[in-house]
């Protein structure tokens, strides 16, 4: 690994940063002495373990997915439903639509729901296809489409379509399976990611297991070491967000703990010589001073050879 010293473990919780924002998902440590590296070394960061709380909500008007947009034969716009936040399995989910379906059927619908594990979908129906058509508007931004497995678009069910399923995999986390450690005030030229190919300051990225209400944990058989660009380290600032660096995680107040490594390892780059024209001619120039300089003294040797022999 070429370190040249020993590394510095650096223990973090949430609740001693400083600028802490509501969520509770970032702040700032300020260091009582600065990490430096030498001259010939380089900085490096790892992600040692991490607890964290499972404590956010999977169905919430903050992650724009709480709604479910809805219209009946009788009805001139769509109802849009504002479903309860929380953290829901799908059995619970489906309960929670087909409550607040009713509680809003114009034509006092029962709508049943029903989820197979063996294909992860979901299929709905109600108990007048015969005569009433109900239209769901999945392009909706706000709507939970994605937990309960519908692609955006409009579907209906109907006298001709009875029972309407799941046209992509139900997915209960709604794509938020992942969590990221970030260090924003730390900047590389290491870490790229697919969302527009440009560096990036994630340090970890951490699944989420489903177990909902708990404390998980992140202890990687190999960390990755991130290289930093400077050489300095007063501050260090850490958020914790989900895939897109815009969406901060809600930890609802619920404390988090992250143990970083701070490396110091031997800087194997080396740095080219500088060679400019100005540089260039100035050597040319003192190499004709020195043959000057030489000449100069030949010329004087002889002159005093010849007057020697005089």
């Amino acid at each position: 690994m070429n370190h040249t010293r020993g590394s510095n473990l650096i223990c973090i919780r949430s609740r001693d940063l400083q600028n802490s924002n509501t969520l509770g998902n970032n702040g700032l440590l300020v260091l009582q002495e600065p990490i430096i590296a030498n001259h010939n070394e380089k900085l490096f960061v790892c992600v040692m373990s991490a607890t964290f709380p499972n404590s956010w909500y999977n169905l919430s008007l903050y992650l724009n997915n709480n709604t479910i947009s809805f219209k009946e034969t009788g009805d001139s716009v769509y109802k849009i439903i504002t479903l309860g936040e929380g953290s829901y399995n799908i059995n619970e989910l489906m309960n929670e639509i087909k409550s607040k379906l009713e509680s809003n059927s114009t034509n006092s619908l029962t709508y049943t729901f029903t989820y197979s594990e063996i294909t992860n979908s979901v299929s709905i129906t109600h108990s007048n296809t015969t005569n009433i058509t109900t239209n769901f508007d999945f392009t909706n931004i706000y709507s939970c489409r994605r937990m309960i497995g519908f692609l955006s678009g409009i579907i209906n069910i109907s006298n001709s379509t009875p029972i309407i399923s799941s046209n992509r995999a139900v997915d209960i986390t709604d794509t938020y399976n992942s969590i990221y450690i970030r260090i924003p005030n730390l900047s590389n030229s290491k870490v790229i990611t697919s969302s527009d190919g440009r560096y990036s300051n994630i340090l970890a990225h951490i699944p989420v297991p489903m177990g909902r209400n708990t404390i998980f944990t992140y202890e990687p058989q190999k960390s990755f070491c991130m290289e930093l660009n400077q050489n300095v380290i007063n501050t260090l600032e850490i958020a914790i967000t989900f895939q897109d660096e815009d969406k901060k995680v809600h930890f609802g107040k619920g404390d988090w703990e992250i143990n970083l490594l701070v490396e110091y390892r031997l800087n194997l780059e080396k740095s080219a010589p500088p060679h400019t024209l100005h540089k260039n001619i100035l050597k040319q120039m003192k190499n004709y001073e020195k043959r000057q300089n030489e000449e100069n003294q030949k010329i004087e040797e002889l002159k005093n050879l010849i007057t020697n022999k005089k």
